[in-house]
């Protein structure tokens, strides 16, 4: 498990450009992404189209992922996950998921319970950093000059999305 893994969550515009950033989330399998609070309380509400940035320094991954589909686990609605539309190459924190064994050797291969896995993720819940402070952004000039668009926000080096564009020339 690991969380060197970078994911950031966009807004997908009309257009299908990507928009402003929204939160953050957590890889636990390649395919899906745990959207930590505040922001999983928002899609839980109301579903968006979507779009994540999904970096990886240790191991030079920067990828940019479509989500198919948001989902809500219906007993628990605090758990929103993300669908992706390819599998990501970054590593995964994963889900920790303690099967017992049974001694006698009658269940093998248990499945885990809904409820323990529901427990599981909110372990995963529970370990996400607390979103930064939305106060005034201290970088506006800075982003300004740099010629990036105006609320862009935060410190420009920690968004893979905008690495991208610039390195096309997009700014």
């Amino acid at each position: 498990m690991t969380r060197q893994t970078l994911v950031v969550v966009y807004a997908v515009e009309g257009a299908g450009a990507t928009g402003e950033r929204l939160g953050a989330g957590t890889l636990i399998e390649p395919d899906f992404v745990l959207v930590d609070p505040p922001l999983n309380q928002a899609l839980a509400a109301q579903s968006r189209a979507l779009r994540v940035g999904v970096s990886n320094a240790e191991h030079a991954i920067t990828e940019v992922i479509d989500v198919v589909q948001v989902r809500v686990v219906p007993d628990a609605p605090d758990l929103v996950l993300l669908e992706l539309a390819v599998a990501s190459t970054a590593p995964e924190h994963g889900v920790p998921l303690s099967l017992i064994d049974d001694t006698f050797g009658f269940d093998r291969f248990r499945i885990p319970t809904n409820d323990e896995i529901v427990a599981a993720v909110r372990e995963v819940l529970a370990e996400a950093p607390p979103p930064p402070p939305v106060p005034d952004d201290p970088f506006a000039e800075l982003i300004a000059e740099a010629g990036l668009p105006p609320g862009s926000g935060g410190v420009p080096v920690e968004d893979p999305i905008r690495w991208i564009r610039r390195l096309f020339g997009g700014g």
